[in-house]
């Protein structure tokens, strides 16, 4: 559309070109008819002017012979056709088909037309006079839109006008007779303007802006002076018209090419309008750019009209680069005034700031009402041990004009000091000192934190334990390098928090903060300070007070004022190593320390983790020294154990032997034979049963413990094992008491079942020599329980969660025999059947260990 719209355009200035070059009707009309016909797309172009009063008269055609015309020659305009009425209505006539003109108009019935077409009559009109009517014929049918409409409605008020202008130009040469008797008074006239013509020439000669005066109606090139010749960098051509001049590339000031009718001294000339001042960017012949300030206006006779155009052009390229240059080094300016990265003061050489960002005046602590009373002075910030210093800097300032940078300390409103780094520039046109101030704050805390974080790090790593004094020295560096005091609590085996460390930059307050700070217990539900151990998340309390106080407090112990208060802020810290809750690490900053901020959960997050990272190295170490000593006392029980059975073995045979030998060549006693060989198979089976234990325990550890479930009861193979151990139990001194109810059927592995009931029987005679042990088998909530329980030593607590270790036992080994695998085995089978074990013991009282296994893919068929 917009394409459609430049080439109408470029159409329609092409007709304008060229009816401006007509002088007479004769040749407007053929201009018109040749010209604005294709321009419109016709095919066809006829033209007639309103010769006499109510008639119209044929002057030209294209597209079609002319005798064609001879019977229309002259057109009445009160003829019911098409151009006549368009003349008489002073309205354009569309007809879209030659369907459309026989409809409208019957008195064309009788004449020849062409084969099937659209016409266009419009009329020639100026001011509502109408001149003559052009007529379009087009080769097919066709509608005609807006746009087309509108636009040959333009074209023919262009031709209008051109006709217009012509019959001016006709009038003017019937006046020429009378204007030759003006001609000896308008030469009078003309010398002295011609005269004064010399004289503002010289004037426009000396003016610093390029001058150019142009005339209508051409806008032809009368006068320009050499500044607009030097502007140009060439010669400005006399008699330039409109059509060149405008054709020089000028662009508005978004970058959009000048049309040519938008050129300032064309709207002067062809509209009137006085322009001031407008900028445009004009590319020379030679390539170079330049910006331009151009003012135009019109000349207007006594009468008013438009005589000509005058137009100013100001090289302005300079002035707007130096602007420009200007508003950017502002602009910097502006930025880095408004910047928080760095403080900037400008300062007199007698050291009063009289201006200074915001940057600058929050990091040394003083307010702009200050600067604006003139109540700031750098003599107040320096302190007395850094004047030499700035006494150095001054004299490479006066010297050099800069002054290199240098770290300093500068003393706050509010008393406290903060390191910076520093430098300064002379700006001599203003008399001023530009100084540069950056905050090495944080540059300070972290060189500090890194130096406590590598010498914690040496402490930690000094021995492969860490003992609670390590864990004190720790705190007690964090306390006077990072923080005002340092707390860390560590879970213990048993699962409970205790109190490994305390240290205070204060050691009057250390005791008060060993007693009050929160120690909560594990066994508590929830707390701000468990949550944080067990889910990893840090703890940050940038405004410590009384409210969080009580938050942290609730349901801990112990409590108290608590030293913690005293702090401005808190951080808690987890030491967590591998999912595991090692304990906890508190930070507490009190003044004059700054208070913690986000930006130092980093460092607690790193101390926590060298700190965990050193505990669990201990651990492990630990756990590695107590392997090893389990190893050498299971060796030692192994070796034991394992002799055991073979002594009495040994000797059996030995019996064996002599009999023989006795009775040799008579008869042996079947009865003592039989006894013997008793003896030794049970001190073999005692000897498979250690080598069976150590079997599952090395299956067990490579995961290859092999299940073959059927159902059985498991009331009657409780009874089966109870009567293999009835001459065991009778030489240990215990009464075997079974209590079971209905079968209690599942899905389980005989052997091992029968492992299990072993395991837990032979424990209870061991450990319970001497008093009753008490079994029951039953099913409850659709669970098979076997419980074993012995009236022996007990368990201490202490003990409870190890005993099901491998090679563990919960007594000396010199008292009590096995390899310490029993509840090992026992525990991994349950678990293999998908159950549990419990245990509940008490010291002295005695034992009971609890089975829970599920029915399996069979179900419980009988219950209680």
């Amino acid at each position: 559309m917009a394409h459609q719209s430049v080439e109408r355009l470029l159409r329609l200035q092409k007709v304008t070109s060229r009816l401006s070059q007509a002088l007479t009707s004769e040749e407007v009309a053929s201009v018109i008819v040749r010209q604005a016909g294709p321009a419109m797309g016709a095919a066809e172009c006829v033209i007639y002017l309103l010769e006499s009063p109510g008639v119209l008269r044929f002057v030209h055609v294209v597209g079609m012979p002319q005798v064609d015309f001879e019977p229309w020659r002259t057109i009445p305009v009160e003829m019911p056709v098409p151009l006549a009425e368009a003349a008489r209505l002073g309205e354009p006539v569309w007809l879209e088909s030659l369907e459309v003109l026989r409809t409208h108009y019957p008195a064309l019935d009788g004449v020849a037309l062409s084969h099937q077409r659209a016409w266009a009559c419009l009329p020639l009109e100026v001011q509502g006079r109408v001149l003559g009517v052009l007529t379009l014929g087009f080769e097919r049918e066709q509608g005609f839109a807006a746009e087309d409409q509108d636009f040959a409605c333009l074209v023919s008020k262009q031709c209008a006008q051109a006709l217009e202008r012509a019959g001016l130009y006709q009038r003017e040469r019937e006046l020429r007779e009378e204007a030759e008797r003006a001609r000896a008074e308008a030469e009078r006239q003309r010398q002295r303007v011609e005269e004064e013509h010399r004289r503002l020439r010289a004037v426009l000669q000396q003016l610093p802006q390029g001058v150019i005066l142009a005339e209508v109606p051409g806008g032809r090139l009368v006068m320009a002076n050499d500044q607009a010749a030097r502007i140009r960098r060439g010669p400005v051509p006399a008699d330039w018209p409109m059509e060149q001049y405008t054709e020089e590339r000028g662009f508005h000031a978004d970058g959009r090419p000048y049309l040519p009718h938008e050129w300032p001294l064309a709207r002067a000339l062809t509209t009137g309008e006085q322009v001031h001042g407008e900028v445009m960017d004009v590319l020379r012949g030679d390539g170079s750019r330049l910006s331009l300030e151009v003012s135009a206006g019109p000349v207007r006779d006594a009468e008013g009209r438009v005589t000509a155009a005058v137009a100013v052009l100001e090289d302005i390229t300079e002035r707007q680069r130096l602007e420009r240059a200007l508003r950017e080094g502002e602009s910097v300016f502006r930025r880095i005034m408004e910047s928080d990265l760095m403080g900037l003061a400008f300062a007199d050489t007698e050291g009063l700031i009289h201006e200074a960002n915001d940057a600058f005046l929050g990091l040394v602590g003083h307010g702009r009402d200050e600067v604006r009373e003139g109540r700031l002075r750098w003599q107040q910030l320096v302190p007395s041990e850094g004047e030499a210093v700035v006494d150095r800097a001054l004299r490479e300032l006066w010297t050099r004009g800069i002054a290199n940078a240098f770290e300093l300390e500068l003393v706050r409103g509010d008393g406290g000091r903060v390191p910076v780094l520093t430098g300064a520039a002379r700006v001599e046109e203003q008399e001023r000192i530009l100084s540069f101030v950056l905050d090495l704050s944080d540059l300070k805390r972290a060189e500090g934190a890194l130096r406590f974080l590598a010498t914690a790090s040496r402490i930690l790593g000094q021995l492969l334990e860490v003992p609670d004094a390590t864990l004190q020295h720790v705190a007690c560096l964090a306390s006077v390098s990072v923080a005002t005091w340092c707390v860390i609590d560590l879970v213990t085996p048993e699962g409970a928090l205790r109190r490994a460390a305390v240290a205070h930059r204060d050691g009057e307050h250390e005791e008060r903060l060993r007693r009050t700070w929160p120690l909560p217990a594990l066994k508590d539900s929830g707390g701000p300070l468990l949550d944080a151990m067990h889910s990893g998340v840090p703890l940050l309390f940038q405004d410590f007070g009384a409210e969080t106080w009580r938050h942290l407090a609730a349901g801990a112990g112990p409590g108290g004022d608590g030293a913690g208060r005293e702090a401005d802020s808190v951080l808690v810290v987890p030491l967590r190593s591998h999912e595991r809750a090692l304990g906890l690490v508190t930070l507490g900053s009190s003044a004059p320390r700054r208070p913690y901020g986000p930006e130092d959960l980093a460092l607690g997050q790193e101390l926590a983790h060298r700190v965990a990272a050193a505990l669990e190295s201990a651990r492990l170490f630990e756990d590695a020294r107590r392997a090893v000593r389990l190893r050498d006392e299971f060796l030692a029980v192994a070796s034991h154990e394992l002799k055991t059975p073979l002594t009495p073995l040994r000797l059996q045979l030995q019996s064996l032997e002599r009999l023989a030998r006795v009775r040799d060549g008579g008869g042996v006693d079947s009865e003592r034979v039989l006894r013997v060989a008793r003896g030794c198979a049970a001190q073999v089976r005692k000897l498979a049963g250690l080598v069976d234990d150590l079997l599952d325990v090395s299956q067990l550890a490579r995961g290859r413990l092999s299940l073959h479930l059927e159902a059985l009861d498991l009331v009657a193979l409780t009874r089966e094992v109870l009567a293999q151990f009835a001459e065991e139990a009778a030489r240990a001194g215990c009464a075997v008491e079974l209590l079971a109810g209905p079968p209690v059927v599942g899905a389980w592995d005989r052997l091992r079942l029968e492992q299990v009931v072993t395991n837990l029987l032979t424990n209870a005679l061991k450990y319970g020599a001497g008093r009753p042990v008490h079994v029951r088998v039953w099913a409850e909530a659709g669970v098979a329980r076997l419980a074993v329980r012995d009236e022996g030593i007990g368990i201490a607590p202490e003990h409870r969660a190890r005993i099901f270790g491998k090679f563990e036992r919960a007594v000396s080994e010199r008292h009590y025999g096995g390899l310490g695998l029993g509840l090992h085995i026992t525990q991994q089978i349950v678990q293999a059947l998908g159950g549990g074990i419990l245990l509940e013991s008490e010291p002295g009282r005695g034992s009971t260990f609890t089975v829970e296994l599920p029915p399996g893919a069979h179900g419980m068929l009988a219950h209680p």
